[in-house]
């Protein structure tokens, strides 16, 4: 197996139901947990412990790249971040891992990953404004 900065998660629990990496972020959906990876950590999240996820408003215009003719070049998608309130989280890297309870993390989501989330999970969809 190739290396990589990303920790494998052993002993994951359900049936994978969607997984994407983007970028220096790994996300995994399956019927019992949220998976977080970011290069060398990895954030583990039994379903059943999540409080809520709510979008966070941008603060800032999205990211601009200058290029050597000092043109803009904007990313075609940047993903909005969300706030997730859990009781409980694994929090895994090269040394071990740890439990951390009453926490939110705050992470990046594709529409298509949170589309996933509303279709398997008992949280209830709220319009934003």
């Amino acid at each position: 197996m190739p290396y990589s900065d990303f920790i494998q998660v052993k002993g994951m629990k359900g049936e994978l139901l969607v997984s994407q990496k983007q970028h220096r972020l790994g996300c995994t959906l399956t019927t019992q947990e949220l998976i977080f990876q970011k290069p060398h950590l990895s954030y583990q999240i039994m379903l059943s412990d999540i409080l809520g996820i709510t979008p966070v408003p941008s603060t800032h215009d999205v990211p601009r790249i200058k290029s050597l003719a000092n043109t803009e070049i904007r990313p075609l998608s940047v993903n909005p971040f969300y706030r997730i309130t859990t009781n409980q989280v694994s929090i895994i890297d090269r040394t071990g891992s740890s439990t951390r309870e009453s926490t939110c993390l705050m992470v990046p989501l594709s529409d298509r990953f949170i589309h996933f989330i509303q279709l398997h999970t008992d949280l209830i969809s709220l319009p934003f404004t």
